[in-house]
C-alpha cells in the first residue's frame, strides 16, 4: 500500500514540473529569442516480485516504483523572423550562436535576444540589451557609437559599419560544445557551465539587421501539452486518493 502512495506521488511531482515548464513557455511566447523547454521522464527503480500464478517459474516479475523527471532541455529550433525597421535590432539566425553581454557585476552572459538599444553615456552611446547589459564585441569590449544610429549598418557576420562604411566593431558571437548544458539565469540570459563547455567564437553567426527572432513556442502544442499534463496529474491524484482509502481500510481491519 505504502508503495502505491509513493508511486502516485512521484507522478504528481513529475507532471507538476511539466505544467510549470508549459506555463513558462506560454508566458514567453512573445519573448524575442526565447527557446522553449521540454520535459522528459524516465522510470524509477524496479523491484523483482515472485510470480504467484506460476510457482515453477524462475523468472521474477518487475514492479515499478513511479516516474521521475529525466531532464528539462531547450529546443534550439529557429523562431520566426520579425521585421522591426530598427537599425539596432539584429536577429541571429545561426541556431548554435549566442550574443555575448556584460552583466552589472562585470561577469559575462549569453543571449539569443537581439533587441538592442543605446545607452547614452556622455558624448557616446553604448549598445545594450533591453535589460541594460552591455553588448560586447569579439574582443570582449563594450561597443560605443558616436554617430546617428540610423546610419549604422550590420552585415551577416556581425560587422558594424559607420557612416563612412568603415568597420568599427564586430558583435561578439559564440557557440558551445553542449549548449543544452548552459544555465538559464532569467531575463533571457545564460551562463556557461562545466557541462556546456567554454564559449567558442562563431565566424558565421548569420546576423540579419532590422529583424528579430521570435520565440519558437507553438501555442497549439503547448495547450495540448498542458491538457495532457493536467489529465495525468488528475489520474495520479486519483490513484493517491484510492491508495489512501485502501490503507485506511487495512488499518481498520486490524482493529
Amino acid at each position: 500500500m505504502i508503495q502505491s502512495l509513493h508511486t502516485a506521488a512521484s507522478g504528481m511531482r513529475g507532471y507538476q514540473t511539466q505544467l510549470d515548464v508549459v506555463a513558462s513557455n506560454i508566458a514567453n511566447a512573445e519573448t524575442y529569442g526565447y527557446k522553449k523547454d521540454t520535459v522528459s521522464f524516465k522510470d524509477a527503480l524496479y523491484a523483482e516480485v515472485l510470480d504467484a500464478s506460476n510457482g515453477a517459474s524462475t523468472e521474477n516479475l518487475l514492479k515499478g516504483s513511479g516516474v521521475i523527471v529525466n531532464s528539462i532541455a531547450k529546443v534550439n529550433t529557429q523562431g520566426p523572423m520579425i521585421s522591426t525597421l530598427n537599425p539596432l535590432d539584429a536577429a541571429i539566425t545561426n541556431t548554435e550562436a549566442y550574443y555575448t553581454v556584460e552583466r552589472a557585476d562585470g561577469s559575462r552572459a549569453y543571449t539569443k535576444d537581439g533587441s538592442f538599444t543605446l545607452s547614452a553615456e556622455g558624448d557616446v552611446g553604448y549598445i545594450v540589451t533591453g535589460n541594460g547589459e552591455y553588448v560586447l564585441d569579439n574582443n570582449g569590449n563594450r561597443i560605443a557609437i558616436d554617430f546617428e544610429v540610423s546610419n549604422l549598418s550590420i552585415d551577416k557576420n556581425g560587422n558594424l559599419y559607420n557612416p563612412d562604411n568603415e568597420i568599427f566593431a564586430t558583435l561578439g558571437t559564440v557557440r558551445f560544445t553542449n549548449a543544452a548544458g548552459l544555465d538559464a539565469i532569467g531575463s533571457n540570459l545564460f551562463v556557461e557551465t562545466d557541462i556546456s563547455g567554454a564559449a567558442e567564437a562563431v565566424e558565421n553567426p548569420g546576423i540579419t539587421q532590422k529583424y528579430l527572432e521570435g520565440s519558437n513556442v507553438d501555442m497549439g502544442d503547448e495547450v495540448v501539452n498542458m491538457i495532457k499534463a493536467q489529465r495525468a496529474y488528475q489520474m495520479s491524484s486519483r490513484v493517491l486518493s484510492i491508495a489512501d482509502q485502501m490503507e485506511e481500510m487495512a488499518n481498520n481491519l486490524r482493529r
